[in-house]
């Protein structure tokens, strides 16, 4: 009698662990198939918490643009969105050389409509950190198209614009709640 029970609870283990691993594999291709939403996510730098996200797509062009600090006049960087979920900095314009300015870079650099433009730019970031402030008005702009005006992100917050990838139906789980 003894050994049929160990027989059967045998049999119900190794019945378990084959549902478990086919469960297993269920879930990771579900997961590793099932498609993903693009997205530029704005985060505090601090706590990771999310403030806000846009959908975009590789190749898609961001545009950051503020009233520098110090120099009272306008600041514009052009990032694109590459395959490797980065954003690579194109382009940055701005109308007086001071704190702040690249002094050492590969870009072109030329003058029109009294910006100093530096193009052919092709630097990397895995996020873009900046202090929001409303008083210096940020706008990011996307394909020029989709803008988010400064006040849409909370004020005096050291703030990080990544670019990440999410499974939609399963994100809204998976999210710390602020």
């Amino acid at each position: 009698m003894r050994g049929r029970r160990v027989r059967s609870l045998m049999f119900f283990m190794k019945k378990m662990m084959i549902v478990s691993l086919a469960l297993a594999l269920f879930i990771f291709v579900f997961l590793y198939y099932f498609p993903q939403q693009t997205y530029l996510t704005f985060s505090s730098q601090r706590s990771d918490e999310v403030f806000l996200q846009k959908p975009v797509e590789i190749g898609d062009e961001v545009e950051v643009s503020w009233i520098h600090s110090l120099e009272h006049t306008p600041w514009i960087e052009t990032f694109r969105i590459d395959e490797e979920d980065q954003l690579i900095l194109s382009e940055t314009r701005f109308k007086s050389y001071g704190a702040g300015t690249p002094e050492d870079t590969d870009g072109t650099l030329t003058v029109e409509d009294g910006f100093m433009i530096i193009s052919d730019l092709h630097e990397p970031f895995e996020a873009y950190n900046w202090f929001h402030s409303y008083d210096v008005d940020y706008t990011i702009t996307i394909n020029d198209r989709t803008t988010i005006e400064s006040t849409a992100l909370p004020n005096q917050t050291p703030m990080k614009m990544k670019v990440t990838r999410e499974v939609p139906l399963l994100s809204s789980f998976f999210r710390k709640k602020g």
